[in-house]
């Protein structure tokens, strides 16, 4: 399209926009790119601020080396220290310490390495012959910088600085060392005046970390590379860190003087908040550009509103008001005089135009007012079935009757206009949805006398036909209705029945009509019911209810009956409508299911459900105190697993017999499942009675029980609980009764016991327990102390035994049997066992970093194999991702692992012993293990109890019961270990037994980690 045509096109304010747009648009861009120009500048200003920062970190640095440097020369040409030959360090060196709390220790070495002199005296003597500062100031005769080292006399990693001693002929006479902390270098790093969020590194000649801030132990001494950009040096670079976030970062080496083995400052600064500010500051001046351009708009758009668009719009709203034949009105007169001259000109025009409409309007008024009143719609229609006048909504749908009507309708009307006459009258109905209702029409058509048109008048009879419908849907549902109904006057004459009420009663209609309702009367029900009945109906009007009623032939009947009345236009009752249904049938089942829901469907008893009920409604009352004896039978699992459930219910069904022998002593007998039994008795506060029903109870369950071809003899365990002392709740009440009867069968069945407040406290002890053992591994509360396992012939460590310790919070110290075997019940040993594995394989590898091997002994639950959440399976694969060996770990199992060893149990010891895992039978001897357990899963390893060791050295009988194991695990090519070594003579004696290993206090007693790694340090493996 052409531009000029575009333009005609468009708007007064159109172009009047487009116009200030070509304005404004260059002077936006000038000024967008002097903003630029600013942030450009900005940045370069943070960033020589940056670098600046930087530089002085470097030149701290530079002054603390420097410093020690100045200390160590002016130390080694001091004259008592220049002739030191050996013994006590020189006074001088302690005080060139105290005024320098940076360096941990100061010494004085050989030429050949050894320490001669150290202010940190300690009974081993220290070579440093090999360290490279050592190295570098004998050969360049002058100060030197050490790398990270774990340095020999403070045990703690360090940086080292060196300088020689000359004697009076200028030869090297001795070495003088200072030792500087790491960590205490990263604190002096973390006090520099540094912006938040700042990173500073130091590392040495082979780029390892030797100083950061903030601190972080775990990289101290790791590559720098690892945890820094690779970035070349003196020169600032701007990255991302992990987080997303922009930072600054320098590289600059330490420059000292004269100084061997110069250590390099990384430093990392925050630059986000800088760009930040920049953007910021471009983004302000660009929004108050913007706001200005906004009201320079604003004032000509106010401009343009009020001289040009206002007075048009005036003409625009007169000329509305004329075409729906109202009077002129102007709002507001324009300022222009060519505007005021075309609003003068256009009232006098509108003014001999509405004059005219008013005369033709009055006349149109009178008929519109006619047919308004009337409901119908009214179409005016000639010969060929065009519309010439019209009046109603329904006419006012389409312009073309073709359009309003349906098409079979629309073809009759044209059928009966064409042949037009006095007589041609018709009448039709049709129907329309709309808005997804359905209506229906009707539509008259009448000729106009001595003229070729006729009125068309269509009425909606909608609501009509509806009621026709429901009439007739009312009588449907009446007649077919399966629910009786009975139609009666207000005193209760019959007047009507349906076919439904003959069904249910086997009256007919004939035999009721006339009668009162009372024809159906049961007798089930007094005077007084039904006087209630007839009470509420006459002042509610209505009345709903269960009754039972007669049939014609005598039999009785449960209906649900629906009364409701029906009144007249005085208010009085006119008409009662009853509606039933016969429920007799529904009752019956409500009362089996009901049956089914409350008592054992095996022993008929009462189930656990309609004993809470009956606990529930006694305790309610308060009353009566009362007293449950829950028995359980013994050994009915055997049972049950021998000969089948047949047996079992006929046993369960001849126990419930016996004991309903004895319901005229309880109040309730029931089953609460399996084979457990309740008896509700009250309780008087005599505990002799609850005694003599227990026994009787045992004595009633004591013959012999004869089902088919077996005969069985059944015992029973039975725990007792009172109210209001052992509970005054039923839950509280069976749960002290079950606690009292697992304390009878432990005491060794067929028996009762009492439940005690010691049995509350023990459950509430192991609720506790366990609440705070879930927390502990939360808050991981658990950690490892190892017992070092000694080669007897050698006397040097070989092993050690990861043991689990628990340090709670409250009560310190817990040992594993307190807690154990409540995790192992509760399957939060799985955690605690992965916990155990994750800490031997960290201890493991702080060995082996330090040169050292040692094999390290774990205890796993028999749980752990049976679940079948194992994790065992993939220890390998940690140890391996770990640098470990599976070699390098002992399993220890116990002797009721393989006692009762599942087949899911021995293919996952099998995996384990595949893989290269040692395994090792703990507390031989205490349980039942045969040999050919030993040889089936293939042990390495037996560990003699120490109830065996401990009288060794007083009797006989056990020296050569240990003797005998030794031989036998020998024979077996097993080796052994002695656990609970605690004197020299039971060394000596195991030692001369042939014992391999041995463990306990003699040789040294649980430590954690450290200590551990100190003991391996000092005594060797």
């Amino acid at each position: 399209m052409p531009l000029g045509v575009i333009i005609s096109n468009l708007s007064i304010p159109q172009r009047f926009y487009r116009l200030l747009f070509l304005i404004c648009v260059p002077g936006l861009l000038v000024i967008f790119a002097q903003l630029l120009d600013e942030r450009s500048e900005i940045l370069e200003q943070s960033e020589h601020h940056a670098l600046l920062l930087a530089k002085h970190i470097v030149a701290v640095q530079n002054t603390e080396i420097n410093d020690t440097k100045s200390l160590l020369t002016t130390l080694s040409e001091q004259p008592n220290i220049r002739s030191f030959e050996d013994g006590q360090c020189p006074e001088l060196l302690s005080h060139a310490q105290l005024l320098s709390a940076d360096i941990a220790n100061i010494g004085i070495v050989a030429p050949s390495g050894e320490v001669i002199c150290s202010l940190l005296t300690g009974t081993q003597a220290i070579d440093i012959h090999d360290r490279a500062y050592f190295q570098s100031a004998l050969s360049s005769k002058q100060f030197a910088i050490g790398q990270f080292q774990q340095d020999r006399s403070v045990h703690r990693a360090t940086v080292n600085f060196a300088t020689p001693i000359f004697d009076k002929n200028g030869t090297i006479k001795s070495v003088l060392v200072a030792v500087k902390p790491l960590d205490r270098w990263s604190q002096t790093l973390a006090k520099l005046p540094l912006p938040q969020g700042s990173q500073v590194m130091l590392s040495d000649a082979h780029d390892n970390i030797i100083a950061l801030s903030p601190f972080n132990s775990a990289i101290l001494g790791s590559a720098r590379t690892e945890h820094w950009p690779t970035i070349s040096a003196n020169k600032a670079h701007i990255l991302e860190d992990n987080n997303g976030h922009r930072r600054i970062y320098f590289t600059l080496p330490l420059k000292s003087n004269n100084t061997l083995n110069t250590l390099t400052v990384n430093v990392s600064l925050p630059f986000e908040q800088a760009i930040v500010q920049a953007n910021k500051e471009v983004a302000i001046i660009l929004v108050l550009f913007v706001l200005a351009i906004a009201l320079l708009i604003w004032q000509a758009r106010w401009s343009l509103q009020r001289v040009i668009l206002k007075p048009l719009d005036n003409l625009v709203n007169a000329i509305e008001d004329l075409s729906h034949g109202q009077p002129v009105r102007w709002s507001q007169k324009s300022q222009t005089p060519e505007f005021n001259a075309i609003a003068l000109r256009f009232e006098q025009m509108a003014s001999i135009r509405l004059n005219v409409e008013s005369a033709l309007s009055h006349k149109h008024a009178e008929l519109s007012a006619l047919l308004a009143s009337l409901p119908d719609s009214y179409l005016r229609l000639d010969k060929q079935g065009n519309i010439l006048m019209r009046h109603g909504q329904f006419a006012k749908r389409a312009a073309l009757l073709s359009q309003i009507f349906p098409e079979h309708i629309y073809q009759r009307l044209l059928k009966q206009l064409g042949r037009l006459n006095a007589n041609s009258h018709c009448q039709l109905e049709f129907s329309l949805i709309e808005n997804t209702k359905r209506h229906v029409f009707e539509c008259r058509l009448s000729p106009i006398t001595d003229h070729p048109q006729a009125i068309l008048v269509i009425r909606d009879i909608s609501q009509r036909k509806k009621q026709e419908e429901a009439i007739n849907l009312a009588a449907l549902v009446y007649n077919n209705s399966s629910e009786g109904m009975v139609i009666t006057d207000a005193n209760g004459y019959i007047l009507d029945t349906n076919p439904a009420f003959s069904a249910v009663t086997g009256y007919k209609r004939s035999e009721v009509i006339g009668k009162t309702t009372s024809i159906l009367a049961s007798g089930q029900h007094d005077q007084a019911f039904y006087t209630r009945m007839w009470e509420q109906l006459e002042k509610q009007g209505k009345w709903q209810g269960e009754i039972i009623n007669r049939r014609k032939n005598g039999e009785l009947f449960t209906e649900w009956l629906t009364i409701n009345s029906v009144y007249d236009s005085n208010g009085e009752p006119y008409r009662r409508v009853a509606i039933f249904t016969d429920i007799t049938e529904k009752k019956q089942q409500d009362e089996l299911i009901w049956r089914q829901a409350h008592y054992d469907q095996l022993t008929q008893l009462a189930n656990r459900t309609q004993l809470k009920r009956h606990l529930k409604s006694h305790l309610v009352k308060g009353a009566q105190q009362l007293a449950i004896l829950l028995l359980d039978l013994d050994h009915f699992k055997d049972i049950n697993d021998t000969l089948g459930h047949f047996y079992g219910d006929q046993l369960l069904t001849e126990v419930a017999e016996r004991l309903n022998q004895l319901s005229p002593m309880c109040s309730l007998v029931s089953r609460i499942g399996g084979d457990e039994f309740v008896l509700v008795t009250p309780y008087f506060g005599d505990d002799n009675t609850l005694i003599e029903l227990a026994e009787k109870v045992l004595s009633q369950l004591q013959p012999k029980i004869n089902i088919g071809n077996e005969s069985f003899h059944i015992s029973a365990s039975i725990g007792i609980a009172r109210t209001p002392d052992d509970g005054i709740s039923s839950e509280h009440l069976l749960k002290a009764a079950d606690q009292a009867m697992y304390q009878a069968k432990q005491q060794g069945r067929s028996g009762y016991a009492f439940f005690s407040n010691d049995m509350r406290e023990q459950a509430e002890n192991r609720m506790r327990l366990l609440k705070d053992l879930r927390v502990a591994q939360q808050e991981q509360q658990f950690c490892l102390y190892y017992q070092p396992i000694v080669e007897l012939k050698t006397q040097k460590i070989a092993k050690a035994e990861a043991l689990i310790r628990w340090q709670h919070p409250e009560k310190g110290l817990i040992r594993p049997d307190e807690f154990i075997p409540l995790a192992e019940e509760t399957q939060l040993i799985h955690k605690i066992g992965e916990f155990i594995f994750a800490s031997a394989c960290d201890t493991l590898r702080r060995v082996q970093d330090s040169g050292k091997h040692l094999q390290l002994s774990i205890n796993v639950s028999p749980v752990q194999f049976t679940s079948k959440h194992c994790h065992l399976n993939k220890w390998h694969k940690q140890l391996q991702t770990q640098g470990l060996s599976t070699q390098d770990i002992v399993i220890e199992i116990t002797e009721g692992l393989m006692m009762n060893a599942q087949p899911r149990t021995q293919k996952r010891l099998n995996a384990l012993t595949t893989q290269g895992f040692a395994l090792a039978l703990d507390d031989f001897g205490t349980g039942y293990s045969s040999l050919a357990y030993l040889k089936q899963m293939d042990t390495d390893y037996i560990k003699i109890d120490k109830r065996f060791v401990d009288g060794i050295a007083e009797s006989r009988d056990d020296l050569a019961l240990c003797e005998a194991m030794i031989m036998m695990a020998h024979q077996l090519g097993l080796q052994v270990i002695a656990e609970g070594i605690e004197t020299y003579e039971q060394h000596a004696l195991l030692l001369q037994a042939g014992c391999d290993f041995g463990q306990g206090y003699y040789y040294a007693k649980p430590m954690p980690q450290d200590a551990l790694l100190t003991l391996l340090d000092t005594s060797g493996v």
